[in-house]
């Protein structure tokens, strides 16, 4: 059961936005804000594990009172107060922030154990949620109470394109930002690609609009074919669609963007009645966070701008922003560490740049690319080293005995991940930074 209302709190979801605002984006080259914001106050974070296991408990389990309530407290211990912000969601679609979702929980259990009093009967809490938010906290005001299946098809509806059956720009905008706010906790990389059909009103003009309609559905077939089921393939509108590729660098992101050209290039649309083959293209805007955006709307930008890029350079072809493959963004920074390779010998070196996947820096002998490295870092005051392993990826020799070696990251702890993260966020573009000189052996990782 689901309780869906529209509450006190209730926001109305935005539409498409007009066709200027793309126009302006087109021109706003490398000037996106990359200024990130984290998700605060009024800003609900969404934890996709914690969702899941809250549907399994409450609609498949179907536990007690009491069962429920252990469950819950498991829950908590892992996903302190957020359980609760879902947990409401989930079960009446108001939003609360996580100590107010608590306090509100307590609330409604205690509101069933009094209607369990004076009733001399169980209560389901589902019961119990309503009449508290009705009678008690006067959150709702015009429910509907409506069954889970029922509510969910309604819902996956609203957010279908009706005419090829992909994401619509609704489930677009609130995917992307769900995708970006959980970026900012686990730090994976995200590609967003812009997609626009070359030449389609031409297209359109000619051939007719159900010969349009057709073309555009096989287009969409073509590009969600070349996703994983992870991905997302949304109708962005009109000839434009978007794919979200979730834990993808900007690398992948093209070869999964190149793919998808390739197959779209290949594939004949015949108009109906005639036996004459035509032909399409797309243009592709590649855009990666964290590297080119920190904020939804700047990483539509950013692919939008490549896209204009490709479609002024002739179309039918995949422009990355920036015109680079990073998946991170660089900071200068001279940071004092240690590297070891196949032995517990750590040997000093010093970083020229680091970012959240890699690190580039100097030492006194040359590397194999392709070699293991465990590493050391220093970061200014974080009071500890961090430490993690990477593979050399590049070496290139700048004088006699000096070396700049690159490395990508392939392990590091969850903690040691999550401070690299916060000091590359935090450090001043432009501005290298500098670590003290201190510096401790530490024993090789088995």
């Amino acid at each position: 059961m689901v309780v869906a209302g529209r509450g006190s709190r209730g926001r109305p979801m935005g539409g498409r936005p007009a066709r200027g605002r793309r126009r302006a984006a087109r021109s706003g080259g490398r000037g996106a804000r990359r200024g990130g914001r984290r998700a605060g106050p009024g800003r609900r974070t969404f934890t996709p594990e914690l969702g899941e296991a809250l549907y399994r408990l409450l609609y498949r389990a179907r536990p007690g009172n009491l069962e429920l309530g252990r469950q819950l407290q498991q829950l908590e211990r892992k996903h302190k107060s957020r359980v609760y912000s879902e947990l409401l969601y989930l079960l009446s679609h108001l939003r609360f922030e996580a100590d107010e979702a608590k306090r509100c929980w307590q609330e409604i259990v205690a509101h069933r154990d009094a209607m369990q009093s004076r009733l001399a009967k169980d209560v389901d809490v589902r019961v119990a949620l309503v009449s508290y938010f009705l009678e008690v906290n006067r959150r709702l005001h015009n429910p509907k109470i409506i069954e889970l299946k029922v509510f969910e098809q309604t819902q996956k509806s609203a957010y279908r394109d009706e005419l090829t059956g992909l994401s619509n720009y609704r489930y677009f905008q609130e995917y992307l930002e769900r995708e970006v706010r959980r970026g900012e906790r686990f730090s994976p990389p995200l590609s967003l690609v812009m997609v626009d059909i070359d030449n389609f009103k031409t297209f359109n003009d000619r051939h007719g609009h159900q010969a349009g309609n057709r073309a555009l559905a096989a287009i969409a077939r073509l590009l969600a074919g070349s996703l994983r089921k992870i991905d997302i393939a949304a109708r962005y509108g009109g000839e434009e669609f978007a794919l979200i590729l979730p834990s993808t660098s900007k690398t992948g992101a093209q070869l999964v963007a190149e793919r998808a050209r390739v197959e779209v290039e290949k594939r004949t649309f015949l108009r109906s009645g005639s036996r004459t083959a035509k032909r399409l293209t797309v243009s592709m805007g590649v855009a990666t966070y964290p590297a080119d955006a920190r904020e939804a709307e700047d990483l539509v930008r950013c692919a939008d701008s490549a896209l204009y890029v490709a479609k002024t350079r002739g179309r039918n072809q995949v422009h990355l922003y920036g015109e680079n493959r990073r998946s991170y963004r660089r900071i200068s920074a001279a940071l004092d560490g240690t590297y070891c390779v196949l032995s517990a010998e750590y040997r000093p070196m010093t970083t020229l740049n680091v970012s959240e996947g890699g690190v580039l820096f100097v030492v006194d002998r040359e590397l194999a690319v392709g070699s293991l490295l465990d590493v050391t870092l220093k970061l200014p005051g974080a009071g500890e080293e961090i430490a993690g392993s990477g593979r050399v990826v590049r070496v290139e020799e700048r004088a006699p005995g000096r070396f700049e070696a690159a490395i990508r990251i392939l392990d590091i702890s969850t903690r040691h991940q999550a401070m690299l993260t916060r000091y590359v966020r935090e450090a001043e573009p432009g501005v290298p930074m500098r670590a003290g000189v201190t510096r401790r052996r530490v024993a090789r990782r088995g």
